[in-house]
């Protein structure tokens, strides 16, 4: 019975051990898939910028400082008068809900195509965009009515498969799998640690400190990350990508944050429930037999 007894509290040890590299690839596997995976990644960037005003009054600037870089002669003479407006011209187009929609039919259709392996739509019609953006320049000026012609030459664009690259649907497929996967691998490697522990406060302790710990690695993961986001804003000369890039990467890595605060927050809790177990047990009055 002894022997039994000792070979049952060993199984804890690799079982704990087990669930510690299951649930560790579980929790960053987790993170991403609720980065990329709920939602279109896609659309969660752009309704982040699109929802800075900062964001959409520096890039009608950058717009309009593009231009005069590339223009001349009687384009650029408009451009240098009409500078301004036309910088709020594509600060208004960018805050228009119209062309958010628009925007987001063209990623939905691009995400479906690469990451969903949907082959129903194969092009992207731009044309709605550039007619958003044309009616706000012809207020500025009826000349940009001449630009109407270039419109009708604009064709949807097709999209084409990925060749050499690597294949976004089969990695998302895999990527899913292994999530699921490392799931139950983790749930059964916790239910082998139970069954096995020596006693009841052992079976909320460990679990409770993996918890807490994958909680730290995670926070730790989006604090360092924000680090290096900060150190390239601060040396960036580019003051749209000083304002872009925080709110672009924002939506990316907050499930890394949460999934973190999350495991902190249970993982704490388990921990201190089992000493407060352990404590009440111990105050509990032995019942003397006679």
């Amino acid at each position: 019975m002894t022997l039994f007894l000792k070979a049952k509290r060993a199984g804890s040890i690799p079982s704990l051990i087990f669930f510690v590299i299951f649930f560790t690839l579980f929790s960053i596997l987790g993170s991403v898939f609720l980065a990329l995976e709920s939602g279109n990644p896609i659309n969660k960037v752009t309704h982040s910028l699109y929802g800075s005003q900062s964001f959409n009054e520096e890039a009608g600037k950058y717009v309009v400082n593009k231009f005069l870089e590339k223009s001349t002669g009687e384009e650029r003479t408009i451009f240098l008068e009409k500078g301004p407006q036309i910088s709020t011209a594509v600060t208004n187009l960018l805050g228009n809900p119209l062309f958010h929609q628009e925007a987001d039919k063209i990623s939905e259709v691009v995400y479906s195509y690469y990451a969903m392996g949907s082959k129903e739509i194969k092009s992207v019609d731009v044309r709605p965009i550039a007619n958003l953006a044309l009616a706000g320049l012809v207020n500025i000026d009826p000349q940009f009515k001449e630009l109407n012609k270039e419109l009708d030459k604009i064709k949807p664009i097709k999209l084409k498969a990925q060749k050499d690259g690597p294949d976004v649907a089969q990695i998302r497929s895999i990527l899913n799998l292994a999530i699921v996967l490392l799931l139950v691998l983790s749930f059964a490697m916790l239910f082998l640690y139970v069954m096995f522990a020596r006693s009841r406060k052992d079976t909320l302790r460990w679990p409770g400190l993996v918890l807490f710990l994958q909680g730290v690695s995670l926070t730790s993961i989006f604090l360092v990350a924000n680090s290096l986001i900060a150190n390239q804003v601060n040396t960036s000369k580019d003051s749209l990508l000083r304002i872009g890039l925080p709110l672009a990467a924002h939506p990316l890595l907050a499930p890394f944050m949460l999934v973190g605060l999350l495991e902190l927050i249970i993982g704490l809790g388990l921990f201190v429930g089992s000493f407060l177990r352990q404590l009440n047990g111990s105050s509990t009055p032995a019942v003397a037999i006679s």
